[in-house]
């Protein structure tokens, strides 16, 4: 019995695959509205945790170490009078959008995004401003911080 329960636990073992893969990344600066252009790629510059080295602090892109189920997670503001579309775009391609909108107010709007994706050895995973955004800047400061984080599930 001892020996199948072990058997058992090898061959579950052998169907995951080895390595912890797990990002943290954010924002240490604002992001002036001007800066952006339809499609740019945000790159966060500040890496708490890259296990797994899938992500590119110079490019701002995940790249899949292996193969498997990933949960992404997106957080920006917009600040007073500002607002902007972020997309995540898998392998080129949109697959989640959230809009951060404080277009009409003094205030910040915050938007979120929580995305699974299915992805291969080598797939990519990026945020980016959409086709339409306005206003002075996003913020993140000691109040919020727009980040960029992801995790392969077991």
């Amino acid at each position: 019995m001892e020996d199948t329960i072990c058997s058992l636990c090898a061959q579950r073992k052998g169907n995951q695959a080895g390595q912890q893969i797990a990002f943290f990344a954010y924002m240490s600066k604002n992001v002036a509205i001007k800066t952006l252009s339809k499609y740019k790629t945000f790159v966060y510059d500040r890496l708490e945790t890259n296990t797994g080295n899938g992500y590119d602090i110079k490019s701002g892109k995940f790249t899949a170490p292996e193969s498997g189920h990933y949960v992404f997670h997106t957080s920006t503001t917009a600040y007073d009078k500002s607002y902007s579309i972020i997309e995540i775009v898998k392998n080129n391609k949109l697959v989640d959008v959230a809009l951060a909108d404080a277009n009409d107010h003094n205030d910040r709007a915050a938007a979120s995004t929580m995305t699974i994706l299915s992805l291969a050895k080598g797939d990519t995973v990026l945020v980016r401003a959409g086709a339409y955004y306005s206003g002075h800047y996003l913020e993140t400061s000691q109040y919020t911080r727009m980040s960029f984080s992801g995790f392969k599930l077991a």
